[in-house]
């Protein structure tokens, strides 16, 4: 059953489906695999909170990207007070997410080592009013994480789950990276030069 399936079911048999372990407990008593919780939990509350997160303004949207999308032996990036700092080298997609990005009006990309650091990035700017949203790429037991933390915050998340997880050298649906970052901008406001048709695993 896919998960869209198993989350209308578990709607329409009227499961609580506000918190992982609400999640959790509602799949097996409808013998689905608990292994699922993770991914059920970020796709609810995806859809959730899309439309919070359409309505803040791009510059006051983060984008963090894992460090282990890097190529680790070739990545020239420096490490700085808010993690690496991406010269869009080539070597991996990183530079590409953050390029395509920009075109949409982004001003915040963090390349982070872990959720240590995104604390303290949210710490510092939520307070401030520098970061209203956020866009988070991860494996789903982290994605499942920072979406609990960030609704108690109020901060709309939109999550994109990494489709090699592991340490170092993983991969990301660039294609849903994209989708995501579009997320509440008009046809108007993208750039045409970006909207061929292009292969999701290689380039935006």
């Amino acid at each position: 059953m896919g998960i869209d399936n198993i989350i209308a079911k578990l709607a329409s048999v009227g499961a609580d489906l506000s918190t992982r372990n609400a999640v959790r407990m509602a799949l097996s008593l409808i013998s689905e695999d608990e292994e699922l919780t993770d991914q059920i939990y970020v796709e609810i509350k995806n859809k959730a909170y899309k439309e919070d997160f359409a309505k803040v303004p791009v510059e006051k949207r983060a984008v963090f990207i894992p460090q282990c999308l890097r190529n680790v032996k070739e990545c020239p990036a420096e490490f700085g007070e808010y993690g690496w700092k991406c010269t869009k080298c080539g070597k991996c997609s990183i530079g590409d997410i953050i390029e395509y990005g920009e075109k949409l009006g982004y001003k915040q990309f963090y390349i982070v080592p872990g959720g240590s650091l995104v604390k303290k990035i949210l710490k510092e700017k939520v307070p401030k009013g520098e970061i209203k949203a956020a866009l988070g790429i991860a494996c789903w037991p982290e994605l499942a994480e920072a979406s609990e933390k960030l609704s108690i915050l109020k901060i709309p998340l939109q999550a994109v789950p990494l489709l090699r997880a592991g340490c170092i050298n993983t991969l990301v649906d660039l294609e849903r990276v994209k989708m995501a970052l579009e997320v509440g901008l008009t046809q108007e406001s993208k750039n045409p030069a970006f909207s061929t048709d292009m292969n999701p695993q290689q380039t935006l």
